[in-house]
């Protein structure tokens, strides 16, 4: 079985696809980088918050009285 190489299939898809692999235009790392800190930052805080209140309302609930006996 013939395995085609992977470069090939990448240059075939790109060029099926329009995209020119030596074009400057699109996202830098850096730019990736920083949109993935600020979306991991932003998690961070709405899991502080759901955990918050979570925790408030489990607080809440009234600790039930044993039975005298």
């Amino acid at each position: 079985m013939l395995i085609p190489d992977l470069r090939f299939l990448v240059l075939y898809c790109c060029s099926r696809l329009g995209i020119d692999a030596r074009d400057e235009r699109g996202m830098t790392t850096t730019e990736v980088a920083v949109i993935t800190f600020l979306l991991v930052g932003a998690a961070i805080v709405v899991l502080g918050i759901i955990y918050a209140a979570a925790k408030s309302n489990a607080d809440s609930i009234p600790t039930p009285n044993q039975p005298a006996g």
